[in-house]
């Protein structure tokens, strides 16, 4: 295939990392059915990857669902901290329902699948960036605010109003963080001239100096990585410290703060690690299908972020543990009432068609013993 004059394919990493790898190919039939399939993997690894994510989508989508709700709800809940906890669960429930699918949909992808408009394109990069920036952000900004309220009681705590500009200040900083993503990432169409393939489209990040996307890679590692866990880890041996002397502190404390702060570590450690070692690699260390299921598992274990934060900053909550037991509660009554509701239905339907039965008998009867006796 002769590539198009105007498609600058050798400023991205991940262009010629798939023009690299589709030479390898021995037989030009694989690549052609490859591309004309529109798929980067065979079926068995597809099955999984899909199962994977799906499973990763639901969980995630219900977990922070119940979050929101269980704050929406009742306005005893609406506190300015458990608004910070729902800006996580918005940012997380947009990385499960948007983010997710659309990584997914790249990985499985040979050439990119949607509508050729430049826009879309620059906004399924952008909007990734944006939910994972938000829900770093704001685990790092419960971590303090936690920090200032058990650390220093004596100071005034913070008011719903300020959380809420608080929240404003993290999606503009998140907006902001992921601006580079959007505004570097292009759309590039490929004429071939095949039957049933007149042309292709790659979404790419087209970077207007050398290794702008490994610089961009460090950046990333910095701000949405090291310095979240330092905070995090900080604020928690502090807060520790500072309950471990109090009688009133529970058992279970302790355990909750760690296990904050080891998710969070171990979740997005292998995502951040592969990134850096792929943006500055000279040669490319992996074939495609290698690469592919590698960053897909990487890529699941920063997803499981967002699936973990509801169990960690709700469920270990009493309250919103209360919130979540009635909230299902009241979904299983509601189902129960119908179901009754159905069965009753059914009974009187029944019991109605047995009346009309023994009224239309009855009526037979007397007609045929009106019968005999005249």
């Amino acid at each position: 295939m002769r590539l198009d004059p105007s498609m600058n394919l050798t400023s991205n990493d991940t262009a010629k990392w798939l023009i690299e790898a589709s030479k390898g190919i021995q037989d030009p039939n694989v690549l052609l059915e490859k591309f004309s399939q529109n798929r980067k993997v065979d079926d068995p690894i597809r099955a999984l990857l899909l199962t994977f994510y799906g499973i990763l989508v639901v969980i995630g989508a219900v977990g922070n669902a119940l979050v929101v709700i269980s704050v929406v709800r009742k306005p005893v809940m609406r506190t300015a901290r458990n608004m910070f906890i729902v800006n996580l669960a918005v940012s997380d429930a947009l990385v499960c329902c948007v983010g997710t699918p659309l990584t997914l949909m790249e990985l499985l992808t040979k050439h990119w699948p949607l509508p050729d408009w430049p826009s879309l394109c620059k906004a399924c990069g952008a909007i990734q960036a944006i939910s994972i920036f938000v829900s770093t952000i704001s685990i790092t900004a419960i971590a303090l605010d936690r920090y200032q309220l058990i650390v220093y009681p004596t100071r005034p705590g913070l008011q719903t109003m300020g959380a809420l500009i608080t929240m404003f200040f993290i999606w503009v900083t998140a907006f902001t963080l992921a601006s580079p993503l959007y505004i570097f990432r292009s759309l590039k169409t490929h004429t071939i001239g095949l039957i049933g393939m007149d042309s292709l489209s790659f979404c790419i990040e087209d970077w207007p100096i050398r290794k702008g996307r490994a610089i961009y890679s460090v950046f990333s590692l910095i701000l949405q990585y090291l310095l979240p866990v330092l905070v995090v880890v900080i604020a928690h041996i502090q807060i520790h410290r500072r309950l471990r002397g109090r009688r009133r502190s529970t058992r279970k404390t302790p355990a909750i703060l760690i296990a904050i702060a080891v998710t969070y570590v171990i979740s997005w450690l292998p995502l951040n690690v592969f990134n850096i070692v792929a943006d500055f690699s000279e040669s490319y260390f992996l074939d495609e299908k290698t690469m592919t299921v590698t960053y897909a598992i990487c890529h699941m274990f920063g997803m499981s972020s967002a699936v973990s934060n509801p169990l960690l900053y709700g469920w270990l909550n009493d309250n919103f543990r209360k919130e979540f037991e009635e909230i299902l509660c009241c979904c299983k009554k509601r189902q129960l009432k119908n179901g009754i509701r159905k069965s009753n239905r059914k009974m009187d339907t029944e019991l109605t068609a047995l009346a009309q039965l023994e009224h239309t008998v009855t009526a037979n009867t007397k007609t045929s013993q009106c019968s005999q006796i005249f």
